[in-house]
């Protein structure tokens, strides 16, 4: 059955996320509100039926929307979103009436999954039995941190004892490794800068080197260029020169057959 659910996030993209991925395809409602103080204004004002709510809000918190709806007697259920939660968080949120509570980022699946305990129907209950189910819940939380510490104990003592089975030769001759592979790095490193100064080098002589092969070749077509102007120069003259020996070679002729006649005269 379709609910009306009140979204209060302060980051837009979260609401867009959860209202059109997750609630709009069940049919459901969706209003939204950007900070505590709006959070609460729409809650009285429009009454949904769920509210998921961040617990880190402008203006007012999560859990203070919650408890000031219960201090007016609107117990509307609720799931608490938040990226850091703590045991005693977890505890309040509860006591004020909250469902669920989930850790960012959630995946749609449990969203699903809270959403239906949220709107699961219970039995009614007393405040008697509200507490004592929030006692075992706060005895269940309770057991899961002193599980928790329990390996965290056992853990360091894995440590202790992983540490005392290597011997003091094993452990001179790991740092003495060390400190041999810290001065092949550093020598490493070394070489690499040297390398790439030499490259860098060996780039601007290569690139000394090609304007100098450019400026030559400019210079060649010049000088090829002014050869060809003399080439054609000294065909001119040759040219010339044949002219001229054959002009000359024509006046010899005609002095030849000149010169016996002005004898007989």
């Amino acid at each position: 059955m379709p609910k009306k659910i009140l979204i209060i996030e302060d980051r837009r993209e979260n609401i867009v996320f959860i209202a059109n991925n997750i609630l709009r395809p069940l049919g459901h409602e969706v209003i939204t509100a950007r900070d505590g103080e709006a959070g609460l204004e729409r809650a009285q004002a429009d009454k949904p039926d769920l509210i998921i709510t961040d617990l880190k809000l402008p203006k007012l918190g999560g859990l203070e929307v919650l408890e000031q709806l219960n201090q007016k007697g609107m117990n509307i259920p609720a799931i608490v979103m938040t990226f850091h939660g703590t045991e005693e968080t977890a505890k309040q949120a509860l006591r004020l009436g909250a469902k669920d509570y989930l850790i960012k980022p959630f995946t749609i699946e449990e969203m699903h999954d809270a959403l239906n305990r949220a709107f699961k129907a219970a039995p009614p209950q007393s405040d008697e039995q509200d507490k004592a189910k929030i006692t075992q819940l706060e005895q269940e939380l309770t057991q899961v941190k002193g599980v928790l510490a329990t390996r965290e104990r056992q853990l360091e003592q894995m440590g202790k004892q992983l540490a005392n089975s290597i011997g003091k030769a094993e452990v001179a001759e790991i740092a003495q490794r060390a400190v041999v592979w810290e001065e092949d790095f550093a020598r490493l490193n070394g070489i690499l800068a040297q390398t790439k100064e030499s490259l860098v080098k060996a780039e601007g002589r290569a690139h000394a080197l090609e304007e100098a092969v450019t400026a030559q070749k400019a210079q060649m077509g010049k000088y090829q260029q002014e050869m060809r102007r003399l080439a054609h120069e000294l065909h001119n003259l040759s040219e010339a020169m044949r002219l001229m020996a054959q002009d000359m070679e024509h006046q010899m002729s005609r002095l030849e057959v000149l010169a016996p006649k002005e004898e007989k005269g």
